[in-house]
């Protein structure tokens, strides 16, 4: 103990001693500023044992230009040992890493930048939506390039390049997650004759392991690959107005390894699509819009992929297209606070085997005044649509009002939107919901404040059982000059796709899916925190939060949870910083089969920033 304390003292009386500033050498100029701190630390877990040991901990700073800034400009960002017990970082774990980024040529036709970051064993999320996330914990890194040629009267070249990478483990569950992906593009732009035109080319890959445990199965592992050619023209038109052309073929191939099965999907996509508005008259636009796709099976299967997730509908593909004609005019009334939208749609689509046409026409009036001292905002929209070859006709809602009024101090609003049997993205499904939020905030005294917040929403495809998603949240905050307190309540329910990034929301209607890979999933979560600042300098914070869910896919059920808690004591003296924080963190999955995860730290320690030059 009499050695910790030498230790500790020697440090303290190294912090405070003064540093002399360095400016630039030859043609660089720098500037490195950080913190440098040490302390006492003590970890505890129930799959790793405990232990505890004195360290050290740092971020740095360090910036600059070599000749120019628009020559050469630099940023480099080290951190060790930073967990949130000792730092803004946001990690239980102590992690550490690098970021860095430098421009070159940036003032000239030429300019380029680099950028690369890299973390190791640092915190990290997996998503359920409408709850508190679990917690993860791996190593990642980014590396991002970017190169343009711009010469006056010629076409202008860009060059982007990333690879990423996130290995992870998930606390409470014996499994681990993995995700690659890498991007390269070229576009280019050129203006002639009156003519806008634009393409390129873009390659994107992925390459994940989506840990299965929510859904009692083995690894799935994805390996994917998507090439695009793209161009566009452009030109103006008399009356305001303007003409738009694009195209779009793109190839994609996904292998799938699913508990040592692969399946391959392989597609391709031409996408057309076309524009054409005018603004006659100061209040009015008109216009066309037209879309084509050859491939509406691929089109929906590549959504899915954006998101994350890997769940084709059949092994086999099938013959699809979308074709939609819209014309639209719009309508603008200030005077009277009104303004006014009306379109009418074709649409015809190829799914199943089955061909679908719909004929759409729509209205919607918005509405936006002051009213009895407050703001009002209302939305009042009617599509009516026909379906073939179903012969079903139907009225859809589109509605919504919102309105906000203070009253001497308090400031009190609301709002809510329904909707009834508008077209999803597949015409023969119609979705239906409805969404709210309330808010009231009064100002106490002068320095003081307080507010109390709410929203819920509910979306579901008519006439499909087990579509409905469902979230609500509440909370609460109360700020007084030295003293602070939230706390908040949310639940959620619905239906997802597992990705290596947690669950998402399913983006598509659900027939387009298996519904073997749709999990279900409920749960609620609640927190609380509290801030003070007693003296000046002194700042203690603490939070607690707990989520639990029910996670169910075709072949288990799955009871999680997860808490958190954690206190922060920080005391500013000049550029010294005292600092204590205690975290726990308690986790599990029922499916996994193995113990929840126990893991806890202590800290207390100083710190001191300096401007080394």
């Amino acid at each position: 103990m009499k050695r910790t304390l030498t230790i500790l003292t020697g440090f303290v009386l190294a912090l405070a001693a003064p540093l002399r500033a360095q400016v630039s050498k030859g043609e660089a100029s720098m500037n490195l500023n950080g913190t440098i701190s040490a302390g006492y630390g003590d970890d505890y877990s129930n799959i790793a044992g405990s232990d505890h040991s004195i360290f050290g901990a740092g971020v740095a700073d360090l910036s600059g230009s070599y000749f120019n800034p628009n020559f050469l400009s630099f940023d480099v960002q080290p951190f060790y040992n930073q967990s949130r017990l000792n730092s803004t970082f946001q990690s239980i774990t102590a992690a550490s890493g690098v970021s860095a980024d430098a421009k070159i040529f940036s003032g000239s036709p030429y300019p380029g930048s680099i950028s690369y970051s890299s973390t190791f064993n640092s915190s990290g999320n997996y998503g359920i939506p409408g709850l508190a996330n679990y917690i993860t914990h791996g190593n990642n890194d980014v590396l991002a390039l970017t190169w343009g040629v711009h010469l006056k009267d010629l076409p202008s070249l860009n060059l982007n390049f990333s690879d990423a990478n996130n290995a992870y483990s998930l606390y409470g569950a014996q499994t681990l997650g993995r995700l690659h992906d890498d991007t390269f593009s070229a576009t280019s732009a050129y203006r002639i004759a009156g003519f806008n035109l634009n393409g390129g080319y873009q390659h994107t890959g992925t390459q994940s392991v989506t840990p299965e445990f929510l859904a009692d199965e083995a690894q799935e592992r994805t390996d994917s690959g998507a090439n695009s050619f793209f161009f566009g023209v452009g030109h103006n038109l008399p009356w305001k107005g303007s003409i738009s052309a694009g195209a779009v073929h793109e190839e994609i191939n996904v292998s799938l390894d699913d508990a040592g099965s692969t399946d391959n999907y392989k597609t391709s996509i031409d996408t057309f699509t076309g524009g054409l508005n005018f603004n006659p008259l100061s209040r009015l636009i008109v216009g066309e819009s037209t879309y084509y796709t050859d491939n509406l099976e691929g089109t929906l299967y590549n959504t899915l992929l954006t998101a994350g997730a890997v769940a084709p509908q059949s092994e086999t593909q099938q013959s699809s297209h979308a074709l939609s004609l819209t014309g639209y005019a719009s309508y603008d009334m200030p005077a009277q606070h009104l303004y006014f939208h009306a379109f009418i749609e074709r649409q015809q689509q190829t799914f199943l085997d089955t061909a679908f046409a719909s004929d759409s026409y729509n209205g919607t009036a918005t509405y936006t005044n002051r009213l009895l001292g407050g703001q009002f905002n209302g939305v009042l929209g009617l599509t009516r649509s026909s379906v073939e070859p179903t012969h079903q006709t139907l009225l859809g809602l589109n509605s919504s009002v919102s309105y906000s009024h203070p009253i001497q101090r308090w400031t009190v609003g609301g709002g809510f939107a329904y909707s009834q049997d508008t077209q999803t993205v597949l015409i023969a499904y119609t979705t239906s919901g409805y969404n709210y939020f309330g808010n009231a905030s009064r100002k106490i005294g002068r320095r003081a404040y307080w507010g109390v917040y709410a929203s819920g929403a509910r979306s579901l495809l008519t006439g499909v059982p087990g579509s409905a998603n469902s979230s609500q949240s509440y909370s609460t905050s109360l700020s007084l000059p030295r003293f602070s307190l939230n706390g908040s309540y949310s639940e959620s329910s619905g239906n997802a796709l597992l990705t290596p990034t947690g669950l998402v929301p399913n983006p598509v209607p659900l027939p387009v899916v298996n519904p073997a890979a749709v999990v279900l999933f409920n749960g609620k979560s609640y927190s609380a925190g509290v801030g003070s600042t007693p003296i000046r300098g002194l700042i203690l914070s603490a939070i607690y939060a707990k989520a639990l869910s029910g996670t169910n896919s075709s072949s288990t059920v799955s009871n999680n949870n997860n808490e958190n808690m954690y206190f922060l004591m920080t005391y500013q003296l000049r550029k010294l910083n005292f600092q204590a924080g205690y975290s726990r963190l308690v986790q599990g999955f029922s499916v996994a089969g193995t113990p929840q995860t126990v893991a806890g730290s202590f800290f207390v320690g100083i710190s001191r920033w300096f401007n080394f030059f």
